[in-house]
């Protein structure tokens, strides 16, 4: 489910293959520089979602074209001019900017070091469905510069932690669990960052009318499937029940989420994996943790410990 591929080049005609390669939409034009060509691009796919890091050496402009692909990129040296429709903003290092779906995008970039990172709209509207009263509209963003500061901070925050978890060890990252959580991760993150349709809904948990029977279909749902990735809205289907009269159902009658429940069912998953496992054996504690869906080790083993007043590795030697 991960791959990674990277390219470093002196010839545009690489570099702009190996971007079209990576970004079907991506369109280059005649460069605006003499100087020489370098390039270097490295990116992820991490299921239906990708990360990038490019560095240019030139100044060139570039088209994207309509797509159902959401990019956000971040520089971190170089400065970037976007223009979308009649908008153009100044993309300083340190701040980020989205291309957002269904709109032709031009930026103007050279000496630039960004991130990018690329989301499928489906998933983004899936996320919006299930946290918002958006319903079925889909998802249209109104701006391409985060909301505020604050927000754009925390939009880097989430991908430093997912090229760390990415980078840090490619084997655990591959498993279906983590790579549906990281690209829900992502997809959160999007919708909390920059403006769209979804500030039109308000995020409210409708009225609970759903009796403790639809619970119950949903934690059987939840502890039969605990060992794949599985949507809010793919539980509320299987329990007959929309997604917010799920959530609403599950704080009335287990004071919790139905993700949070899911969570819960997969580190007693884990527990008992650990319990099982042969010290002496290949079993190791990342290994098991993200079979489970625990893509950070360290972050595992303080949520176990809370849990089980000892750590994983005192559990697998035991």
């Amino acid at each position: 489910m991960t791959r990674t591929g990277e390219v470093a080049t002196t010839d545009p005609g690489v570099a702009h293959d190996w971007l079209q390669a990576v970004y079907s939409d991506y369109q280059p034009e005649e460069t605006n520089s003499r100087r020489d060509f370098r390039f270097r691009g490295r990116h992820t796919q991490l299921g239906r979602s990708g990360v990038s890091r490019l560095q240019y050496s030139m100044s060139a402009d570039n088209n994207v074209e309509p797509s159902d692909v959401l990019l956000v990129l971040q520089p971190s040296e170089g400065v970037m001019r976007v223009s979308v429709g009649r908008d153009e903003v100044v993309v300083s290092p340190g701040t980020s900017v989205l291309f957002p779906p269904h709109q032709a995008v031009s930026a103007l970039w050279g000496d630039t070091d960004v991130g990018c990172v690329c989301l499928q709209t489906t998933d983004v509207e899936r996320v919006a469905l299930e946290t918002t009263d958006i319903e079925d509209t889909p998802v249209r963003f109104t701006g391409v510069r985060p909301m505020s500061p604050e927000r754009g901070r925390q939009w880097s925050d989430v991908v430093r932690y997912l090229v760390g978890a990415v980078l840090r060890d490619p084997d655990v990252t591959a498993t279906p669990l983590v790579v549906g959580q990281l690209t829900q991760l992502l997809a959160a993150a999007a919708l909390d960052t920059f403006p769209s349709t979804t500030l039109a809904a308000h995020r409210r948990i409708p009225p609970d009318h759903a009796a403790p029977a639809v619970v119950r279909r949903a934690i059987d749902f939840i502890e039969a499937n605990a060992d794949r990735e599985t949507t809010l809205s793919e539980i509320a289907s299987a329990s007959g029940i929309g997604p917010r009269g799920l959530q609403a159902a599950f704080q009335r009658h287990q004071d919790t989420t139905p993700t949070a429940y899911a969570r819960r069912v997969r580190m007693e998953r884990a527990h008992r994996d650990l319990q099982a496992a042969d010290a002496a054996g290949r079993e190791t504690v990342p290994a098991i943790a993200a079979r489970w869906g625990f893509a950070d080790t360290g972050r595992f083993a303080t949520a176990y410990q809370q849990t089980y007043d000892r750590t994983p590795g005192e559990t697998l030697r035991s």
